[in-house]
């Protein structure tokens, strides 16, 4: 074996410890000490050779070695942390790149580490990170509890539990969150993660092409259910029957955030009625659930929804935006849908303001277990959260170039750019990173102050009575997953209307009563009831 092959199994070699990150330092330089010895012995006997052979290896063995201390010095041995980000919209490569150089200038001269910045859309995203948290190729990543539970990825040994990390780090992130934020990112006590700062819940509305709108005379603010929706809708299919009166907004959900189901414990199973309901059912119990399926099933069967939409993979918003269709229901919050989506106008509020009980922590940025830098990964998730230039330059890209700031100081796109032609993501994917509040505010803002617009949403926001109840499924791998084929094999059909939930519901409870579903309820119910009476 060549002597860098040798340093590079000892060096590559991992220790998840500090004590074995120690004993790992002094293999190296025993290792290094002896390579070095090596190596002058081997240039001592070079020079004992007759003719040019040995002058010659020995320069390109100097310059060898002289290339890679440049190199060394142009990097300065710093770690590179991967960042898996999900995307909204498109990013160019080039764009990506100049972006990570950026961020990698500043990186290096405030924290000492560089990054890896990898893009991944949005639909494919959980896939593509609980595959890549299986190497250590995955450092710090975006994660949903939405799709999949934080205890999920925990009992599964993906996270890295960051607690002492996060005790130990600045005040000023610990100030940055709030004590309920710190639950939404624990199970049993331990943190797992940052929760994104962005305003929690929001309100549904329906997003609308504003061409047919003004053609037909509509009025948008007179839409504020499901029935006053569906007759605008009917009416639009009568006079535009060539294009889809409702989509999916994304992919096949019909809806953002589902406001018609309000989450409890487990996302996954656990449900109750409304905000002010502390009855765990199933989702297909549920008479809020029943209500929209009964819409969406007539809907659907009058044409009114797009009869693929069950397998649709565009975006609502963009069908709506190019004339494909007329409206999408989507989730509303401080800024206005009309200046991320062009050619849009927002329905007044069909759902009012509110959060269920994942909000807070449904998008959370975490630490790979199989991270090989740890101390590095917090460093930079850290510095995610408080260093508003390093946030500024993920979220918007480079001034000048991907953004400008106006004279009042906002945000907004350079001169002959648009949201569709900026290469940078377009602003539309700025929710996703982890700590919204310290962008600057974007020109289409309605609000001058962000930060402050947010803290006064939060008071409007109608929390559930369950709120921070949590609930152990580590015991229950096999009926968590017999529910997940249950669910997918009911779920979409349902909210997408091409199947009437009075025609699949004994079949659905007799398939929930065969997997032990009403017995894991009822000690989900005990243990909630005793949790509110503290």
């Amino acid at each position: 074996m060549c002597p860098s092959a040798i340093l590079n199994t000892v060096t590559n070699k991992r220790t998840p410890d500090k004590a074995g990150r120690q004993e790992e330092e002094m293999k190296r330089k025993i290792v290094t000490t002896l390579l070095c010895a090596a190596m002058t012995i081997g240039l001592l006997a070079g020079c004992g050779n007759s003719g040019d052979s040995g002058t010659a290896d020995t320069e390109a063995s100097a310059q060898e070695e002289e290339a890679t201390d440049t190199k060394a010095a142009d990097t300065g041995d710093m770690v590179t942390v991967s960042l898996y980000i999900p995307t909204l919209a498109p990013y160019t490569d080039e764009a990506i790149m100049e972006v990570q150089d950026a961020i990698n200038a500043h990186l290096a001269e405030n924290y000492g580490i560089q990054t890896k910045l990898v893009y991944i859309e949005i639909g494919n995203f959980d896939q593509s990170i609980n595959l890549a948290m299986t190497t250590d190729e995955l450092d710090v990543t975006c994660y949903f509890p939405e799709n999949t539970p934080l205890a999920t990825y925990v009992n599964n040994g993906q996270l890295l539990d960051i607690t002492d990390y996060f005790e130990n780090a600045s005040d000023e992130l610990k100030n940055t969150f709030t004590e309920a934020e710190i639950k939404a990112s624990s199970v049993n006590g331990r943190m797992y993660g940052l929760v994104r700062k962005y305003q929690y819940g929001g309100y549904e509305v329906a997003v609308l092409n504003k061409d047919i709108v003004e053609e037909m005379g509509i009025d948008p603010a007179g839409i504020t259910d499901m029935e006053s929706l569906g007759e605008v809708l009917y009416q639009v299919h009568e006079a535009h029957p060539d294009i889809y009166a409702l989509v999916p907004q994304s992919t096949n959900e019909m809806s953002w955030i589902q406001p018609w189901v309000k989450r409890v414990g487990l996302t996954s199973f656990a449900y109750t009625n409304d905000l002010d309901s502390t009855e765990i059912q199933s989702v297909f119990e549920t008479d809020t659930f029943k209500e929209f399926c009964g819409y969406t099933h007539q809907w659907y069967q009058d044409g009114l929804i797009m009869q693929d939409a069950i397998s649709n993979t565009q975006e609502g918003t963009s069908m709506v935006t190019a004339g494909a269709a007329f409206a999408t229901l989507h989730n509303a919050d401080v800024d206005p849908l009309e200046a991320l989506y062009p050619n849009t106008v927002s329905t007044g509020v069909i759902i009012p303001p509110q959060s269920a009980p994942s909000d807070i922590g449904n998008l959370q940025y975490g630490i790979s277990t199989n991270s090989a830098h740890p101390e590095e990964s917090f460093t930079l998730l850290s510095a995610l959260y408080t260093d508003a230039e390093l946030h500024t330059l993920l979220s918007f890209g480079i001034e000048g170039k991907h953004y400008v700031i106006d004279e009042d100081g906002r945000a907004d796109y350079p001169e002959g750019m648009t949201a569709e032609t900026e290469p940078y993501g377009g602003f539309a994917a700025t929710a996703t990173y982890p700590n919204y509040l310290l962008n600057p505010v974007k020109a289409s803002a309605t609000v001058d102050d962000y930060k402050a617009a947010v803290e006064e949403w939060s008071t409007k926001v109608k929390m559930p009575a369950v709120f921070g109840f949590y609930f152990d499924t580590s015991e229950y791998g096999d009926f968590v997953t017999a529910y997940k084929n249950l669910e997918e094999k009911y779920y979409e059909p349902l909210r997408t209307g091409s199947v009437g939930l009075d025609d699949v519901l004994p079949d659905i409870k007799s398939e929930l009563e065969a997997i032990g579903f009403y017995e894991v309820i009822e000690k989900m119910q005990g243990e909630l009831d005793a949790y509110l009476a503290k």
